[in-house]
């Protein structure tokens, strides 16, 4: 039993990590121009009980910077700080497609 639950694992993971990379795609792009955006995120903080003793979520709303740059057809990508900070108008930047 226990091997069938360890090779079934081993499979799971494999499958993931064969999805990981598929995810990013390298390119290099000439960066036309960049921008940082502002979106609010829900952060799970815990569960708790209400007046009658339903379970509840605790919830915090917080504020993520997101990075991007744009290529000279227009098209936007997702990047890090530290690339978005390095992304100059007109210079060459490997990003994820």
């Amino acid at each position: 039993m226990q091997c069938r639950s360890l090779a079934s694992n081993l499979g799971f993971v494999m499958a993931l990590s064969g999805c990981g990379a598929l995810t990013c795609t390298p390119v290099t792009i000439d960066v036309a121009s960049k921008d940082q955006r502002t979106r609010m995120v829900s952060e799970f903080r815990g569960v708790t009980n209400d007046g009658t003793g339903r379970a509840t979520e605790l919830r915090k709303e917080k504020l993520v910077p997101e990075y991007w740059v744009a290529d000279r057809q227009g098209r936007w990508y997702r990047v890090t700080e530290e690339q978005w900070r390095d992304a100059q108008p007109g210079q060459p930047l490997a990003v994820c497609r």
